[in-house]
């Protein structure tokens, strides 16, 4: 008997923020998602990569606790997807997720705003 392979997707959360600002997202993992595997960043500038923090909860457990390096966690162009995830292994189906994302990025002007996107990988379990 073949071993079955689980469908890998992806649930994008995507939020803007502006320099010195804290923006907490709550919400629901995906209904039709079984599992979720892992979690990493992109930032659309990455001049706001020092000094900024997260904090992370899934199915109500802390995952990345206050204060994490948002650059622990960043994908850039350089590094494949797998090397930058940070692994988890956590119940989806509709579970709650809470992200608080502190910017107190060092290199950027007062007005900069910039997009954040928390990608979570989910796996489907085949039946």
């Amino acid at each position: 008997m073949e071993a079955q392979e689980n469908i890998k997707k992806l649930q994008v959360v995507k939020f803007q923020v502006k320099k010195g600002q804290t923006y907490e997202f709550n919400g629901n993992t995906k209904t039709e998602h079984d599992r979720i595997k892992g979690i990493f960043l992109r930032l659309s500038n990455q001049q706001a990569l020092p000094g900024s923090t997260l904090r992370v909860w899934i199915d109500d457990t802390e995952i990345i606790p206050d204060d994490t390096e948002v650059a622990l966690l960043h994908h850039n162009d350089d590094m494949s997807i797998k090397d930058v995830t940070f692994p988890l292994d956590e119940k989806a189906k509709n579970s709650p997720v809470r992200i608080i994302y502190k910017d107190n990025s060092e290199n950027l002007a007062v007005a900069d705003s910039y997009d954040v996107r928390v990608y979570l990988l989910a796996e489907v379990v085949k039946k």
